[in-house]
C-alpha cells in the first residue's frame, strides 16, 4: 500500500494560498481582457448635468443658470456649440478643450474656463481614463433657451 504524505497545516495553508493567486490572477486577466474590448468598442459613458441654481434678470427676458456637470472617466461630448458664453469651473479631475481650429488645452482641479459663444466645440472630455470630472459652469440667455446646441 503506497503511503500519502501527512497533511500539515502549513501545507494546507501554502496550497489555499497557491490557489487563490491562482484564481486572482485568472480575475485580473479578464479584468484586463474587458478593458481591452472597452477601449476597442468605447460605449459612450452617462454625462449628468444637475441645474444647482436659475435666476431670472430682472427687467429682461433673460435667466442665468447654474450647472453641475459631471462626466465619468473617458468621457466626452460630441461636437457641439454654445449659443452664449458661459463661465466655468473645474472642481475635480481634468478636461481637455478645444474650439474650432484652436489646439486642445487641459483644464485641471481648480482653474476657471470660458465656454466661448457660437465656435464649434469640437474637443470636450474628461482627461482622466479613472476619475470622474466635476465642473460649475454659468449660462445667462434667453428665457427657456438651451445652452448647447449639436449640430
Amino acid at each position: 500500500m503506497r503511503r500519502h504524505p501527512t497533511l500539515t497545516a502549513a501545507s494546507i495553508l501554502t496550497a489555499a494560498t497557491l490557489a487563490i493567486i491562482g484564481a486572482t490572477t485568472a480575475a485580473g486577466d479578464a479584468a484586463a481582457d474587458a478593458a481591452a474590448a472597452a477601449a476597442a468598442n468605447p460605449i459612450p459613458a452617462a454625462v449628468t448635468r444637475t441645474e444647482l441654481a436659475h435666476r431670472d434678470v430682472p427687467g429682461t427676458d433673460l435667466e442665468t443658470r447654474l450647472y453641475l456637470i459631471t462626466y465619468p472617466p473617458g468621457a466626452a461630448a460630441p461636437l457641439h456649440h454654445h449659443p452664449v458664453e458661459g463661465l466655468g469651473y473645474i472642481l475635480e479631475g481634468a478636461a481637455r478643450s478645444a474650439y474650432g481650429q484652436n489646439a486642445p488645452v487641459t483644464l485641471t482641479q481648480g482653474q476657471s474656463f470660458v465656454d466661448l459663444a457660437d465656435v464649434p466645440h469640437k474637443l470636450f472630455e474628461n482627461a482622466s481614463a479613472r476619475r470622474p470630472l466635476r465642473f460649475l459652469i454659468a449660462y445667462t440667455v434667453k428665457k427657456g433657451a438651451p445652452v448647447i446646441e449639436i449640430p
